[in-house]
């Protein structure tokens, strides 16, 4: 059970001298309907020196204040442009184009809540959960209890008031305390304006903010990069022109990349199409594929584990997939991500049933275009697209079978073959390009979810536990949670606590992001979860003395 004490909204500590409208990015847009980014820290209890009147609740307050000095476009209103008026215009002003508004009166600010529970850490996670509960069920004690109810705004929706009249916030976060000292932080945020790697920069600086605090410090310089038009600088061609220039636009659609249409019709379809009424009247050409409902029944029960991998599995893993091959390959050396990825796809389309089947399948996954633009981690936004690996659904299912190491490696050269072809500058610049000129920056959506899909999000490296209040005197930080809806395929890989406080309280960070092991969240079909759990092939074969 988990109560509400009181909520406020929060307000950079500086005002803004003047009003502020910017433009977000080209595929900022296209994020507008996904899901929250959201994040939840389960953390010890706080072992800081500043005595019994110490108040946790406060001290964030007063430090995430500061910290909003940094951020405060979050602070503000999202809206998008819903008429056909700028058409000719600057691509800015394009149908379905997104834009933040802050420095007003109007500004909601961000939503801070705190709440308590009769939960203790323990309950909520066991201390040694990744030895003696390596198979976990998320859906005992649901994480959404910690995560704040607060609707977020949407760009394309109407504002609609709370019930203290108060406009939706773009961040909402809440501090729920427990029994036994401990307490958990859950950060969301409209996927728009930030995902995973943006939402870890804030909360970093936070961290930042609260050590000075604590240490009466001065505060550090923070230099988050809020600048959009930076990214839609780097399409190709010029994207202000009224027409597509169309051989950027056939290179783009040259790369792995689905094209689900959401306003074609399609079979079996759960919700009927609709298209914005802007463009009712208009006629519309095909962008894509109708979605393939056929494939993903969205009423059948869906359970959610996360699966730990100790360090020597992952070891096993990645043997199995590079075994033979040469250390250096440059670009195509298959990496850890890579043959962790692969044998998880592998083993998940075991438990569909799917080793008779000859069709493709698809392991949709979440890339992340700031290396490959050189693009600071500080860069804000949700640089990103989904990429299509596909294989024969008979080949992927043959990775997981017994001492089947062709198969393993083929799948992983397949998942390292397909991002390689993505990440070339020159075909990203292109697809911006062909975003810039799509009647809706929404219309396309580039995954899929049931019995042919996974949708893959990596938070490797994402630096989930480099997180540091100064609340203790070693990391204080238990685990470290992804929070999305429960949908058959979907799928989050990211680094494993440390085992051991001491590990990093020496200031150092593990060699590895698979150094503690790896955590695998998964969310399928409940009947297919029951079949990959029993699967002896899930958990390689321990072959360390250790």
């Amino acid at each position: 059970m988990v109560s509400i004490l009181y909520s406020e909204r929060i307000f950079p500590r500086t005002k803004q001298d003047s009003e502020e409208t910017i433009a977000l990015s080209l595929l900022d847009a296209t994020t507008v309907h996904f899901a929250h980014t959201c994040s939840t820290w389960l953390c010890e209890a706080p072992e800081t020196a500043a005595g019994p009147e110490f108040d946790l609740a406060d001290h964030l307050r007063q430090s995430l204040r500061v910290v909003l000095d940094a951020y405060p476009q979050w602070c503000g209103r999202i809206n998008a442009i819903t008429t056909l008026d700028g058409a000719a215009g600057p691509h800015t002003q394009r149908f379905g184009r997104v834009y933040v508004q802050y420095g007003t009166p109007q500004d909601p600010g961000v939503e801070f809540r705190v709440a308590e529970t009769t939960a203790t850490l323990d309950t909520v996670c066991p201390a040694l959960r990744t030895v003696d509960q390596p198979v976990w069920n998320r859906q005992e004690i649901p994480p959404e209890k910690f995560v704040p109810s607060t609707a977020l705004s949407n760009a394309l929706q109407p504002d609609i008031l709370d019930d203290a009249g108060l406009l939706p916030p773009l961040l909402a976060i809440q501090l729920t305390n427990l029994a036994c000292g401990g307490f958990i932080l859950t950060v969301k945020i409209v996927h728009p304006l930030a995902d995973i790697q943006s939402l870890v920069y804030f909360v970093k600086d936070w961290a930042s903010v609260s050590r000075s605090v604590l240490s009466n410090t001065p505060c550090p310089t923070l230099n988050p990069l809020f600048e959009p038009g930076l990214l839609d600088s780097l399409a190709a061609g010029d994207i202000d022109a009224v027409e597509p220039d169309m051989a950027i636009i056939q290179r783009a659609k040259s790369m792995p990349l689905h094209r689900y249409d959401w306003w074609a019709s399609s079979p079996n379809s759960p919700w009927p199409v609709k298209v914005p009424e802007a463009l009712a009247g208009k006629m519309l050409s095909p962008a894509g594929k109708p979605m393939p409902w056929s494939e993903w029944n969205i009423t059948e029960p869906v359970s959610h584990y996360v699966v730990h991998l100790n360090r020597h599995q992952v070891e096993a893993i990645l043997k199995g997939a590079t075994c033979g091959l040469s250390r250096d390959m440059g670009p195509t050396r298959i990496s850890q991500h890579d043959a962790i990825l692969a044998h998880v796809w592998s083993c998940i389309n075991r438990a569909r049933n799917l080793e008779e089947d000859s069709q493709p399948v698809h392991c949709d996954l979440v890339y992340g275009v700031r290396p490959a633009f050189k693009l600071d981690k500080s860069f804000l936004g949700s640089p990103m697209l989904m990429i299509n690996v596909e294989m024969s659904s008979a080949d992927v299912t043959a990775g997981s079978r017994p001492c089947n190491i062709p198969a393993l490696q083929s799948i992983a050269q397949r998942i390292r073959q397909t991002i390689g072809e993505v990440s070339q500058p020159d075909l990203l610049a292109a697809h911006l390009h062909s975003v810039a000129y799509e009647e809706s920056p929404q219309r396309i959506w580039q995954a899929f979810l049931g019995r042919r899909h996974i949708l893959v999000t990596s938070w490797a490296r994402a630096g989930l536990y480099e997180i540091d209040f100064g609340l203790g005197s070693s990391p204080i930080i238990r685990y470290a949670d992804s929070f999305i809806p429960d949908m058959d395929g979907t799928i989050v890989i990211k680094e494993a606590p440390p085992l051991k406080k001491e590990d990093t309280s020496d200031g150092s960070l593990p060699s590895s992001w698979t150094a503690n092991g790896v955590d695998i969240s998964l969310r399928l079909r409940s009947e297919d979860m029951d079949r990959l759990l029993s699967d002896s092939m899930l958990f390689p074969q321990n072959t360390s003395n250790e």
